[in-house]
C-alpha cells in the first residue's frame, strides 16, 4: 500500500492547551445514543471479567482513553488491497471495479439496519462510506440480523486490526491551530463550502489563519442539488457565495476564483483544474479547507483521479498517501500536483474540445426528457472527468488484462519514494481535517437521522401559505413563527424531501411539538424514549424582512444543516419571524435569497388548504 514519507517544515506551535481532553473524533462520538446504556453495561461486564482488579468506568471514559491511546501517526499502508476477506461474509459479485473499490462498494439505495456497531455504535449500512457505520455492500447486504451482529463497521475493522483511520475529524478550538500553519507558507487554498448548508458550512474565523495575500479558491459544492429558478441562477449563486466569504473579512483581491461545481456528479471539476492551472500554476502546495460534510475529502478525491495529479503517483496512490500535519500528531491527505507545462495544457485543451460537443448533445437530450417529464433528475448538473495523460505501466497492463500474477506482485509494491527526482520537488495537494462548526447541528444526529436531513437528489421546492400568529415546521429540526404582519406570506422550503411539514397555529406550537415528539411524524429525530432524553431543546431567534413582491424571495431564513425557508411579501409589507433550531444554533437571515425565483415556479393552490402543488421545480429554456 502507499506510503508518504514526513515532510519537513519550519517549526510552528500548533498545540492547543485542553487538545487531549476534546472529544472531538467523529469515529467515536455516540451518535446512537440509544445504544449507549447498553454499551457501557457491556464495557462493565468486559473490564469485570478481564480486569477485576482495575475499577469499572464508562463509555465516556472508554472514548477518552482511546483518544489518547490513539496514534495518528500510522497510515491507510497498513490496509491490505483484500482486507475485505478478513470477513466471512465477504462477496465479491459485489464488488465495484473503480478505484475506489479499496474502500468497498456503497449502495445509496439500500436501507438502514437496525443493527449497531459493536465497536463505535452507529447503526450499521452501506449507504455512504463517509458515515458513521458503514460496512461495503460486500459486506453487508444480504445479512441476517445474526450475521450483521458478529460485525464492526469498516471504520472500526480499520482501527482495530490495521491501527488505522479513514478519517479525522477535529474539534473547533484545535481547528484555528491546525491551520495556521498555511499562515507561514506560500501557498493557494481551496475553500470548500457547502451550497445547501451557508454560511453554516463557512468558518467564521477564516481569516485568522490565512496570510493576507494567500491566494484563495472558493468552491460552492453540491450544486446539483439545488434547482435552478431562473436564466441568472448560476451568477446570482455565485455573487451570494462571494459576498458571504467577503463577510469572513477576507480580501476580494485575493479571491481568485468563485466556481460552482458537484464532487458527486463531476461538474465544474474540469474548469476548477484550468483555473488551478492558469492563476496558480506551478508555485507552491495547495490546501482544500472546509468544515464537516462540505464534500472537501469527495473533491480531494476527484481530483486525484484528474488531471491534477502527477501521473506517475495516480498510478501507485490506490487511496490518498497519508503525511504528518506538522507540530501534531494527526495525518492529512496528499498527492503530487501535475506540473502544468505548455505542452501539457495544450494536450488537455484539445481532449476538452474533443469531448465538448459530445457533452452539449447529452445536456440537450436531458433538457428534453426534462420537458416531457418534468422528473428533476434530468436537470441534474453533472459532467465528465477525463484524463489526457496515462502513465506507461497502465498502458501496459491494459495490453495484457489476463497477467494476473504479475499484477499481483506489482499491488505489493504500491507507493512511492518521494526523493526520487519525480517527486523530490513535487508541489502537493493537501486535504485538511474537517471540523463542525457551533453553527451545525449534524453532531446532534443519529446515523438515521443524518441520512433523512441531508438531501441525496436535487431537492424540490415546497411552496406554503402562512398567515399571521401561525408556526411551520420543518420535521422537528426546525421552526418558523410568523409574528407580525398585514398580509400572508409565501414560504419555499428548500429541504430534504423526507422531513415533513406541519402548520399550526403559533399559540399551539409548543404543545404539538411536544406531542408529535412522541409519535413517528416529525422522522427527525427519531421517535424513541432513549434518543429522545438526548434531544435538545429548540433556541429562538427574531428576524424583520421587507416584501418585494409575493413573486419574489426576499430572504432566507437558514436552519443549520436542514435546509432554508425563502420568503416571500407584498411589496412594502414589514414582516416578522422567529426561527427555532435545536439550541438555536444557525440560524440566519441570508439577503438577497438564494433561489428568490423558485416560488414564481409554484403549482397551483390546493383547495381549502395553504399548500401549492409542485410547478416547475427547475427553470429550464
Amino acid at each position: 500500500m502507499p506510503y508518504a514519507s514526513t515532510d519537513k517544515y519550519s517549526s510552528i506551535n500548533t498545540r492547543t492547551n485542553n487538545s487531549v481532553e476534546i472529544d472531538f473524533d467523529e469515529s467515536t462520538l455516540p451518535l446512537n445514543e440509544k445504544y449507549k446504556n447498553l454499551y457501557e453495561k457491556y464495557l462493565t461486564a468486559k473490564n469485570a471479567i478481564e480486569e477485576n482488579t482495575r475499577d469499572n468506568f464508562t463509555l465516556d471514559d472508554y472514548i477518552t482513553k482511546e483518544q489518547i491511546n490513539m496514534s495518528y501517526k500510522t497510515n491507510l499502508s497498513n490496509v491490505p488491497l483484500n482486507w475485505m476477506l478478513d470477513f466471512e461474509e465477504f462477496d465479491d459479485s459485489l464488488q465495484d471495479e473503480k478505484w475506489l473499490g479499496n474502500y468497498g462498494t456503497p449502495d445509496p439505495d439500500s436501507t438502514v439496519s437496525s443493527v449497531p456497531c459493536g465497536g463505535c455504535g452507529a447503526l450499521l449500512h452501506c449507504k455512504d462510506h463517509a458515515i458513521p457505520g458503514y460496512l461495503p455492500s460486500e459486506l453487508f447486504l444480504k445479512r441476517s440480523e445474526r450475521k450483521l451482529r458478529l460485525m464492526i463497521c469498516q471504520r472500526c475493522h480499520f482501527m482495530k486490526y490495521y491501527n488505522a483511520m479513514l478519517e479525522v475529524k477535529v474539534s473547533p478550538d484545535e481547528f484555528a491551530e491546525l491551520l495556521k500553519v498555511i499562515k507561514t507558507k506560500k501557498c493557494a487554498v481551496i475553500l470548500m463550502v457547502d451550497l445547501t448548508d451557508f454560511p453554516c458550512s463557512i468558518w467564521p474565523e477564516i481569516k485568522s489563519v490565512l496570510h493576507p495575500y494567500t491566494m484563495v479558491f472558493v468552491v460552492g459544492n453540491k450544486i446539483d442539488l439545488l434547482p435552478q429558478d431562473s436564466p441568472e441562477f448560476f451568477t446570482h449563486v455565485k455573487d451570494c457565495l462571494l459576498k458571504t466569504v467577503e463577510n469572513t473579512g477576507i480580501n476580494k483581491n485575493f479571491i481568485k476564483y468563485v466556481g460552482l461545481v458537484s464532487a458527486k456528479t463531476g461538474y465544474g471539476i474540469e474548469q476548477l483544474i484550468n483555473k488551478l492551472h492558469a492563476l496558480w500554476k506551478y508555485k507552491g502546495d495547495v490546501y482544500v479547507i472546509g468544515c464537516t460534510n462540505v464534500g472537501k475529502s469527495s473533491l480531494f478525491n476527484v481530483l486525484l483521479q484528474s488531471d491534477y495529479c502527477k501521473v506517475q503517483a495516480a498510478d501507485l496512490i490506490q487511496r490518498a498517501t497519508i503525511s504528518p500535519w506538522p507540530g501534531t500528531t494527526l495525518n492529512l491527505l496528499k498527492f503530487p500536483i501535475l506540473n502544468p507545462q505548455r505542452w501539457r495544457l495544450y494536450l488537455r485543451r484539445m481532449r476538452l474540445q474533443q469531448e465538448q460537443k459530445e457533452l452539449q448533445t447529452e445536456e440537450q437530450t436531458r433538457v428534453e426528457q426534462f420537458k416531457r417529464t418534468s422528473k428533476l433528475k434530468y436537470v441534474t448538473l453533472q459532467s465528465r472527468i477525463g484524463k489526457t495523460f496515462i502513465s506507461k505501466s497502465k498502458l501496459q497492463q491494459s495490453n495484457d488484462p489476463f497477467a494476473i500474477e504479475k499484477y499481483s506482485k506489482n499491488m505489493q509494491k504500491l507507493g512511492f519514494d518521494e526523493t526520487k527526482d519525480e517527486y523530490k520537488y513535487s508541489r502537493w495537494c493537501y486535504d485538511t481535517p474537517g471540523t463542525i462548526q457551533p453553527d451545525q447541528v449534524l453532531d446532534l444526529l443519529t446515523t438515521v437521522e443524518l441520512l433523512s436531513v441531508l438531501p441525496k437528489k436535487i431537492i424540490a421546492p415546497r411552496t406554503f401559505i402562512l398567515y399571521p400568529d401561525q408556526s411551520i415546521f420543518l420535521a422537528g429540526i426546525g421552526r418558523l413563527d410568523y409574528l407580525k404582519g398585514n398580509y400572508f406570506i409565501r414560504c419555499t422550503i428548500f429541504a430534504s424531501n423526507e422531513l415533513p411539514i406541519t402548520i399550526t397555529l403559533s399559540a399551539d406550537a409548543d404543545e404539538i411539538y411536544n406531542e408529535l415528539l412522541n409519535t413517528e411524524a416529525f422522522v427527525v429525530p427519531e421517535n424513541n424514549p432513549d434518543r429522545l432524553k438526548y434531544w435538545p431543546a429548540l433556541g429562538s431567534k427574531e428576524m424583520e424582512v421587507i416584501g418585494i413582491g409575493k413573486n419574489m424571495s426576499v430572504a432566507d431564513v437558514v436552519i443549520s444543516s436542514a435546509g432554508w425557508m425563502a420568503i416571500s411579501g407584498e411589496h412594502g409589507d414589514h414582516v416578522s419571524l422567529r426561527a427555532w433550531s435545536p439550541q438555536g444554533r444557525g440560524l440566519h437571515l441570508r439577503t438577497p435569497a438564494l433561489l428568490r425565483k423558485s416560488v414564481a415556479l409554484r403549482g397551483d393552490r390546493i383547495s381549502n388548504v395553504p399548500t401549492y402543488k409542485t410547478g416547475r421545480a427547475a427553470y429550464k429554456k
